[in-house]
């Protein structure tokens, strides 16, 4: 059981675990269709694994209309990703897509404050199946991982991006008392990979996932401003 979170606690960081997440599966077919069951459309595999990583594989011009491939740890395409860049349109917009191009999730952040960024994780068949909030602070990164209830089920730290925006950074996934490292998010020379429990429920790994592209739009948004601060002075 999950603690509960104390609104007016500071976010904490201290040093990464050692002991992390396994980072190899073997890949089992499915033998029981029954373990299937219930699971939303386009799920289905992250039954099996417990490890994906994301590479980019082509950038607009203008740096936003982006598209990647995920891979499952054998280096197999396991979901496609388009960036969306829209005019007038939502600040983050990307859909992951499964090898035969069916819609699986959509990531969206419609809403232009600044004084807090929070984006929907939506399933074709259900619609919001959960958010990530960015919490302000200065010191480290600090996002709140909710289900459909808004109710907080994990938590992702690490250093603040406002600061490790250039090199190899890691993110702590855990529980919401900050009690369990649960997870890593890793950006290793621009390659991202989101580690979890085998056994977590899958709305929950589509929602790391999804905060995973989220993390590397928001460090993506932090270079190209510290880069255009640098070519105006």
């Amino acid at each position: 059981m999950l603690g509960k979170v104390s609104g007016d606690a500071p976010p904490s960081y201290g040093a990464i675990s050692s002991a992390a997440p396994p980072t190899t599966y073997q890949v089992t077919p499915y033998t029981d269709s029954a373990l299937a069951k219930g699971v939303p459309p386009g799920l289905q595999p992250l039954l099996q694994v417990n490890q994906l990583t994301i590479s980019e594989r082509f950038t607009t011009n203008q740096g936003w209309g982006r598209t990647f491939t995920v891979l499952d740890m054998m280096g197999q395409s396991f979901y496609q990703a388009h960036q969306y860049a829209q005019c007038c349109g939502p600040l983050y917009d990307l859909k992951i897509k499964d090898n035969e191009g069916q819609d699986v999730v959509e990531v969206l952040e419609s809403c232009g404050c600044r004084c807090t960024r929070e984006m929907d994780v939506l399933l074709p068949s259900t619609g919001v199946v959960g958010s990530v909030k960015l919490n302000w602070n200065q010191f480290v990164t600090h996002m709140s991982v909710m289900d459909s209830s808004k109710e907080v089920v994990l938590l992702i730290l690490g250093p603040s991006f406002q600061n490790n925006i250039f090199g190899n950074v890691i993110f702590e996934v855990k529980s919401r008392d900050e009690q369990h490292v649960v997870g890593m998010i890793r950006n290793d020379s621009n390659r991202y990979s989101v580690t979890f429990p085998m056994d977590l429920d899958v709305s929950m790994k589509a929602l790391l996932l999804a905060s995973t592209f989220y993390l590397d739009y928001l460090i993506c948004s932090k270079r190209k401003e510290v880069m255009n601060r640098r070519n105006n002075n």
